[in-house]
């Protein structure tokens, strides 16, 4: 179980040199904190709608609270989705870098074990 540590090292030289983000950096921390934003505006609107729409006996403005209600639902499902959007695509950009250096291994040790090409090579035979 020694090249357990290597193949962490060489994961890591392989991630440096592709350079692959760190997750919460960049566009993605900035698409959760407006998705955790439009939730929370998402919610505050809903709420100034419902106090609207009981506060009065016109219909009217109860029409009015009622679409007001339902751009803060609106708002809250789309900030939902956007928090989503940036907390997974960190983790699949790791995991789909992770699972292709695992395949590549896998595919450098059966050549090996075949004794056709070389595992660092361009594939070629010569």
């Amino acid at each position: 179980m020694t090249a357990a540590p290597d193949r962490i090292e060489q994961l890591k030289a392989d991630l440096a040199e592709l350079k692959v983000h760190d997750p919460a950096a960049g566009a993605d921390r900035l698409a959760t904190r407006l998705g955790l934003l439009g939730m929370a505006a998402g919610i505050v609107l809903a709420v100034i709608a419902y106090a609207m729409s009981h506060g009065t006996e016109n219909p009217l403005s109860q029409r009015d609270a009622l679409v007001l209600a339902l751009i803060g639902v609106t708002v809250s499902v789309a900030g939902a989705a956007l928090y989503l959007k940036g907390a997974l695509s960190g983790f699949l950009r790791f995991w789909l870098v992770r699972d292709l250096h695992e395949r590549r291994i896998q595919t450098d040790r059966l050549l090996a074990a075949r004794g056709t090409g070389d595992p660092g090579g361009d594939g070629e035979e010569t």
